[in-house]
């Protein structure tokens, strides 16, 4: 092979290598609560089940938490992240797949042997206050309120200083609290947009 040749490849190859890097780093980060909403509406599209729609979407330092629930029964269905450097969105680990009656592993994998329902032995009221002394031990001045009801656990927003400061949840079976790590690690709130339609 003539070395022009190979030479003028190697050039080819690393401007492509370069322009994906570029156009990975400038055009798919995902900047805004608007642009986020985008991607969470355009997933929603693709779950093609009219009875679901977007509840609420907040930022945090390092990604957007998207609520999607069912409109014919006002519950929580699932909980999602979008990363803002990929634009990627995906399943929030923790309770949403493990404690998820009815779309997470608990539900979807036939891990729980009983219909799904919002029913749960915890009410909110106690999971608030299972919360909130859970705060009382670990995060003094934190506060615990605006619960969410989703197919077997709550989560709750926790705020301090009166903004948001991240979130947790509480096992509507047994009362068990998880920190929602994702959100508790890089946990400055930026934003919050209710969106139910």
């Amino acid at each position: 092979m003539n070395r022009k040749w190979l030479a003028i490849g190697v050039v080819l190859v690393s401007i492509g290598v370069i322009g994906l890097v570029v156009f990975g780093i400038y055009q798919l980060r995902t900047d805004n609560i608007d642009r986020a909403l985008s991607i969470a509406e355009r997933y929603l599209v693709s779950l093609d089940n009219p009875d679901l729609a977007i509840d609420e979407i907040m930022e945090f330092e390092l990604n957007y938490y998207v609520v999607y629930y069912e409109k014919s029964t006002g519950i929580g269905a699932f909980e999602m992240l979008i990363d803002k450097d990929t634009g990627r969105i995906f399943p929030e680990y923790e309770p949403n797949m493990m404690w998820n009656t009815k779309y997470g592993h608990a539900g979807m994998m036939g891990g729980w042997a009983q219909p799904p329902t919002a029913e749960m032995p915890v009410t909110q009221d106690e999971a608030l206050s299972i919360a909130q002394e859970f705060l009382d031990r670990y995060l003094p001045g934190a506060v615990a309120e605006d619960p969410h009801s989703f197919y077997g656990y709550y989560t709750i927003h926790v705020t301090k200083d009166g903004e948001i400061f991240g979130m947790l949840s509480v096992d509507g079976y047994d009362g068990v609290v998880v920190p929602q790590l994702a959100r508790c690690f890089h946990p400055e709130s930026r934003g919050t947009r209710r969106v139910r339609r």
